[in-house]
Parts: structure tokens; sequence; C-alpha cells
């Protein structure tokens, strides 16, 4: 290996040079990677077009109620072991290699034990086709769990083109395989030939832009503190995906495959946008915060400059939702999906919610404070676990309502609990958030009152009016005084920040 070549290997784990022009990077990586988002958004939701017409209700069903079983135990496939890569100040080759080589034998042992488990999870469906459903999905776990370093380290260094552009090309393998098995006939099998393919171009975009090879294991080197990290943010994994998630077994096992179909798209559907718009601002933020962990003042602006812009566009987004939720759905899935809408709406609003929880993420990961984070995933999962428990006898759309339900419940404890000693406050939080959720709010109603009027137009030209009407009622909210124009500009001066030749300014702002 040449002098060069050793460089680059130690630049991979170095981020001394990542400080300067720090707000540029950050603002710069969250474009990337919400255009790289948006790439995902239209080929899943294609996708979820597609596949409804390809295939039936119950296909989604019994894919869905396997899936929420068998993820009790894959998402542990990373181990939180990414976690501890990004977050560390300082880490070291023999440090990542062990790491990877542990996420390489937790991978194989859970797809042992996924395959194992199998036969028990057929029995408490009744349903054969969970068993060579979950024998089918073992492999994924293992495929996935040899990528999870080399996707930490490009989080690390910020590199968010290569992580992103890896992610919509194996998004876009994964549909077309997906489609033309659903196509060709494979019905629920579409899904896991779906999972096969993004999983194999995952693994091969992210060896191809990380070049970075593992040495051996070695005993000593340091990596205990990072496993428990890892281990308390595993155990937070689990205790939100089954928050997320029991609401599926439960119906599978007691309603029908044709209602859990109807259920599993309602929240694709409402979540995935939110979802498009979080996940880019988390990849992002979590570097940067934890690279600002010993400058409260900068922590506290970082965070609440990207918690305005998460919310000034996911809060309207969530509204126009929840009142086109008839038109939308009739135009991208079908008639026969019209049963998903007061399933739609009854997950409203804790997709609202959904639009800024994910900060307390932000602080607990960034702080290190993944045990903290456990324990308040314990009281909020029971909490969350009755709800659905109790939801139960009015089926599906019981169990979506008293989804929404706790979330309300449980948002201002959670948010407290996240920010106890840290530079960031519920205060401070409550005025980002104030503006965007009245005029999101607002301009739902204005639209809510004028469907009666536009009730025998063809779904297509209501979407249309309705988000054209929309986006020009919440942009007049911020419009109407000096304090939301001053955010608006805010937000321009951040996109000023995308154009070739303005990191000077960025690091400007940022010092």
């Amino acid at each position: 290996m040449s002098d060069t070549d050793i460089s680059a290997h130690h630049r991979l784990f170095e981020t001394e040079h990542l400080q300067r022009d720090l707000r540029g990077r950050s603002v710069r990586g969250a474009a990337v990677t919400l255009s790289s988002q948006a790439a995902r958004f239209v080929l899943q939701l294609a996708g979820m077009a597609v596949l409804a017409r390809l295939l039936a209700p119950a296909d989604f069903g019994v894919y869905g109620k396997t899936i929420a079983l068998t993820g009790f135990i894959t998402v542990l496939q990373s181990g939180g072991l990414s976690l501890a890569t990004v977050q560390q100040v300082k880490i070291n080759h023999g440090q990542v290699s062990t790491l990877f080589w542990l996420n390489g034998a937790l991978g194989l042992a859970i797809g042992l034990v996924v395959a194992a488990l199998s036969p028990a999870m057929a029995w408490f469906y009744r349903d054969p086709r969970v068993l060579w459903i979950g024998v089918g999905m073992a492999g994924v776990v293992l495929i996935n769990s040899l990528g999870v370093q080399h996707r930490a380290l490009l989080q690390r260094q910020m590199r968010f083109t290569q992580k992103a552009g890896g992610e919509v090309l194996a998004l876009l393998a994964g549909f077309i395989a997906a489609v033309i098995s659903a196509w060709m006939g494979a019905g629920y099998w579409a899904f896991v030939v779906q999972q096969y393919a993004n999983a194999l171009v995952t693994l091969a975009t992210l060896y191809g832009f990380c070049r970075w090879l593992p040495g051996l294991p070695r005993r000593g080197s340091g990596v205990r503190p990072m496993v428990k990290l890892g281990a308390n943010q595993s155990g937070s994994t689990v205790l939100n995906f089954a928050s997320r998630n029991v609401d599926n077994i439960l119906i599978g096992r007691y309603v029908s495959d044709a209602a859990l179909g109807f259920y599993t798209l309602a929240y694709r559907l409402l979540l995935l946008p939110i979802q498009q718009i979080n996940a880019p601002f988390t990849a992002v933020m979590l570097p940067v915060l934890a690279r600002l962990q010993d400058q409260p003042r900068r922590f506290a602006r970082f965070y609440y400059s990207a918690l305005g812009a998460i919310v000034f566009v996911g809060m309207p987004t969530v509204c126009f939702l929840f009142v086109d939720a008839k038109p939308l759905i009739k135009l991208a899935l079908g008639d026969r999906w019209l049963p998903t809408v007061p399933l739609f709406q009854a997950l409203g609003v804790a997709a609202f919610i959904g639009t800024f929880n994910i900060a307390a993420g932000w602080v607990y990961l960034a702080l290190g404070y993944a045990e903290r984070q456990l324990r308040w995933q314990l009281v909020s999962t029971g909490i969350t676990l009755a709800a659905f428990y109790a939801g139960l006898p009015w089926g599906a759309f019981g169990i979506a309502v008293s989804f929404s339900a706790t979330r309300v419940l449980l948002i201002v404890p959670g948010l407290l609990n996240a920010y106890r000693d840290t530079p960031v406050d519920l205060r401070s939080t409550a005025r980002t958030l104030a503006r965007p959720a009245l005029a999101s709010i607002g301009a739902a109603v204005v639209l809510w009152g004028i469907h009666p009027a536009t009730a025998h137009w063809s779904a297509a030209w209501v979407v249309i009016v309705d988000a054209l009407l929309y986006a020009g009622l919440y942009l007049a909210a911020w419009l109407v005084d000096a304090s939301g124009r001053a955010h608006l500009r805010e937000f321009l001066t951040m996109a000023e920040d995308l154009r070739p030749g303005a990191a000077g300014a960025g690091k400007r702002q940022a010092s």
C-alpha cells in the first residue's frame, strides 16, 4: 500500500477536517440527501401504485404480518454498532474492523434464528405461507449486516452524495425486481425478491464507494464501550419497532389479511413522505451534532435550524395528505383501495407529531444518551402496546386511532426527557414549531371547507387545484409579518450554501 493509500485510509477515521465549513457541509449534505429522498419517494410511491394494481390487499397483508414478527429480530442486525462508528470522537481501523466482524457474526446468527423461528410464526398466524416467507428473508439479514460499517464510515465522513446515490440505485433495482416478479405471477413473493435485490445492490454500492477493507478482529481494541452504546441503542430500536409493529401483528392475527393490507398501505403512504424528509436530516444532523458535543451554543443553533427546516416541509405535507386522502388514494391506487382512507386519516395525528418527534433522537444519539433513550422507550412502548389492545375491539380503525392518541400523550414528556441537561429546551422547540403548525392546520381547515364545492370533480383535478391552493395559503401565513419573512429568508440563506462558491459564506455563518 502506497503512502497516498495509507493517508487516504487513515483519513476515513479522522474528522478534524470536517470542522471547516461545518454549516456548509451540513446544508449541502441535507440538500443532496433530500434530493435522493425525493427520488426514493417517487420510486416507492410508483412501486406501491404499480404493485397495488398487480397484487391483492391480502398479498400485502401476508407479507406485512410476517415482517412484523421477523422484524423484532432483524432490526438488531446492525447491533447499534453503526452509531458507535458515527458518534465516537476518535476511532481507528482496528476498532472498526472488530465492529465489522461483530456485525457479520450478528447478521449470520440473526438470519439463522429467523429461519428457525419461522415454523412458530406460521403456527401463531395459522398460515403456512408465513413459514416460507420467514425462511426466505433470512439471507437478507446477513447481506445487510455486511455493509453496516461501510455505510457508517460514509456517514461519519459526511460523504452523503455517495451514500445517497447507492440507496437510490438499490431502491430502483428492488422496484424493478418486484414489479417483474409480480407481473410474472409471483404474488407476495415479489416483496421477498425486492428485498434481495435491494440488499445486494446496496452492498455492492457501499463497497464501491467506501474502499475500506477490514482487518482481522482483535482483542483489546477498545470496542467494549462502543458495543455497550450500540446495545443500548439496539434496545431502544427494538422497543420502537414494537410500538410501530405490534399493531400489524394484532390485525394480522385477529382481524384479516385484507384489513392488514389496507392498514399497512395507509401507514406507508402517510408516513412515507415524512420518512423522506426526516431520514436525510437525521443522516446529516447526527454526525454534525456529534462533532459539536462540546460546543453547546453551536449545537443548539444547528439543532433548531434543522428542526425548523423539517417541520417547514413536513407539517404542511401531512396536513395536505390528511385533507386530500380520498382523491389521492383513488388517483394513486385505484377504487379498490378506498377502504384505506379512514385508516389514513386516523393515523394523521401520529404522522403530524412524527414530523418533529424524530428530533428527540438526534439529541439522544449525538450526545451518547442511548441508555436514557432506552429507559424512555420502555415506558412509551408499554403505553403504546396497552393502547393497541384497547383499540383492538374496533379493528384496524380502532388501532389507528389509539396509535395517534398515544403520540399526543407522549410527545411532551418524551421531549422533556430527551432535553434534560442538554443545550436545547422545550420552550425554544415550541417557538420553532408554532408558526409551521398553525400555518399548516389553518390552510388545511380552509381546504376542508371548500371540498363540498369540488366533490363532482375528477380526483386528478381535485389534487392539482388543492395542492396549488394549499401551497399559496401556507406561504401566505409566513409572508404576513416580519418574523415569518425572516424565517423564510433564513431558509433561502441555507439554500444559498448549495451553490458552488458559497462555502465561504457558510463558513462565516458557522463561526
